[in-house]
């Protein structure tokens, strides 16, 4: 499917396809096969799931196209010995401008680092509880327009152009992988995520996880004990990861639910097990 045509050949496109590369004066891009003078990549879903935005930030245009699926295949760089089969990402980034090559290559991973936003912010998690980085399948092609009149060197998060391409593709990718679907284990009610960490849930009263937190009533607010496991089980996989001390994240940790909470935490020091356990005495069963 061919997502846009050029007619003046002043496209050039980068792609990081297994075939990828420069291309020079392009006549267009696609996802799957294109006809000759086209770049083109695979997709990793239907068609039909693709989802497309622009972003402009005054003179600078990011226009992003994907097709994501997120439901299998989702890795932690560094927690697979062997590819996951299944799943992945395509995008199709169109910049409005002229640029040197390395700040196509820029924009490249500018890009594969807001898909890993999609898959943190959606909270993909492997069949470990690892949460994902990335997928086993991804592909991308950025195009620059040397006929834009406008020339750019930045494209990093921390310059307009970023902002633009990161806010797309990441608008794109999300938008396509909550249509194909997310893996089971990457519920995010209270009782799923704990339930991932290996916690008892079904201990807390209402742990109905296919309802987030159904049929309880909660001294603390619902919001507030979501917010909690969420930052709690950040904390622990940040732990696990080496990124914090042990001793200082565990006290870290226990702070903040003693601030959510309130009152005394069970003793032990793997957090979301001590979560888990003070939230069976502080969710109580909705009064008939």
């Amino acid at each position: 499917m061919r997502v846009a045509s050029y007619e003046d050949y002043k496209h050039d496109a980068i792609s990081t396809s297994p075939n990828g590369g420069y291309s020079e004066s392009i006549t267009g891009v696609s996802f799957g096969t294109d006809e000759e003078g086209g770049v083109s990549i695979p997709a990793f879903a239907p068609e039909t799931t693709m989802a497309y935005r622009e972003v402009i930030l005054g003179r600078n245009v990011a226009r992003a196209f994907a097709i994501a699926d997120l439901s299998t295949g989702a890795i932690r760089a560094g927690h697979n010995t062997v590819p996951v089969a299944g799943g992945g990402v395509s995008v199709i980034l169109e910049i409005d401008s002229d640029m040197p090559m390395t700040t196509m290559a820029r924009a490249a991973i500018t890009s594969m680092e807001a898909v890993t936003c999609v898959l943190q912010d959606l909270n993909v998690r492997d069949s470990r509880g690892n949460q994902c980085s990335g997928c086993s399948n991804l592909s991308m092609v950025v195009v620059r327009n040397r006929g834009s009149g406008m020339f750019l060197h930045g494209a990093g998060k921390h310059s307009k152009l970023g902002q633009a391409i990161a806010e797309a593709v990441y608008n794109a990718v999300r938008a396509s992988a909550l249509i194909n679907g997310l893996p089971e284990s990457s519920g995010r009610d209270v009782p799923s995520i704990l339930n991932r960490k290996d916690a008892d849930v079904e201990s807390i009263p209402g742990s109905d996880r296919t309802v987030a937190m159904a049929g309880v009533e909660l001294p603390i607010p619902a919001g507030h004990a979501a917010a909690l496991v969420s930052a709690i089980t950040s904390v622990s996989d940040a732990i696990s990861w080496g990124l914090l001390p042990e001793e200082e994240g565990i006290s870290v940790g226990r702070r903040m639910m003693a601030s959510v909470i309130g009152g005394e935490l069970p003793p032990g020091d793997d957090l979301v097990s001590v979560l888990a356990e003070a939230l069976t005495h502080h969710i109580q069963p909705e009064a008939e």
